[in-house]
């Protein structure tokens, strides 16, 4: 399998709530595989919570100003 579609497959089960260690000891893929698929889940966690961080301020001021 190429090591693409290992980092989405391993992604969709960080998605699905297992925990990385739970990743890292059910995955059958090189080390190194695994562990960039966890570092780059992290980090599309950490962009996205930013993102909805920023629309939640956005929209308080937006309401704050109707008000």
């Amino acid at each position: 399998m190429r090591e693409s579609n290992l980092k989405v497959q391993l992604k969709q089960l960080l998605n699905r709530g297992y925990s990385e260690i739970d990743v890292v000891n059910l995955a059958i893929a090189p080390k190194h595989v695994v562990d960039q698929a966890i570092h780059e889940y992290n980090a599309e966690q950490k962009i996205q919570a930013q993102t909805l961080r920023t629309q939640h301020n956005q929209a308080s001021f937006a309401m704050q100003l109707g008000s």
